[in-house]
């Protein structure tokens, strides 16, 4: 992959369109980031990712975990660097299959951290 000319002021302007689409209640609902009540069975960790440079970075993240079985949902935060996954809390070893996956693609996962 090849690095952008000026990967910081890419990064500022991606950050800002993202934070003004998450500021928006009604853009949030049409997204589906609204929480269901389904959601309080399944586990969420978030696991930091380095080496994303661009939205393409945390696309192909976001496409490769979500075809992990087991996986229920993944969602990367491109400004905190990092991905949200949904799990079935059976599910012990998808975590590091799921940073295999991520250090496969040329990224680096981080350690992961469970939500209560």
């Amino acid at each position: 992959m090849r690095p952008h000319r000026r990967p910081g002021v890419v990064a500022a302007l991606v950050a800002s369109v993202v934070l003004l689409v998450s500021l928006d209640p009604a853009r949030a609902a049409e997204d589906g980031r609204v929480p269901s009540g389904r959601s309080s069975d399944l586990r969420v960790a978030t696991i930091p990712v380095e080496g994303m440079a661009c939205l393409s970075c945390a696309a192909s993240i976001k496409r490769a975990v979500k075809k992990i079985e087991g996986v229920s949902d993944a969602e990367v935060d491109f400004v905190r660097r990092s991905l949200h996954v949904s799990y079935s809390p059976g599910r012990a070893l998808l975590l590091g299959r799921v940073a295999t996956t991520i250090d496969g693609l040329g990224y680096k996962a981080g350690i992961p951290v469970i939500a209560p």
